[in-house]
């Protein structure tokens, strides 16, 4: 029971990330030059989203 808590804490912490960085990348205006923000900005999208889908499939294959 234990590891199913880590998987939902896990989500629930890739899902807040996912929807900051989206939030600050779509408030961002310009885009003729690609500043470092941008390249920050859209690592952490990636990573929260593998994040959020590995953790959802160990969820998924350990229901009973």
């Amino acid at each position: 029971m234990r590891r199913k808590n880590s998987n939902l804490t896990a989500m629930g912490i890739s899902v807040f990330l996912l929807i900051s960085s989206f939030y600050n990348f779509t408030r961002l205006s310009g885009t003729e030059c690609i500043r470092a923000i941008h390249v920050v900005s859209l690592l952490i999208c990636g990573m929260a989203i593998g994040i959020f889908l590995t953790n959802l499939v160990a969820l998924l294959r350990n229901k009973p």
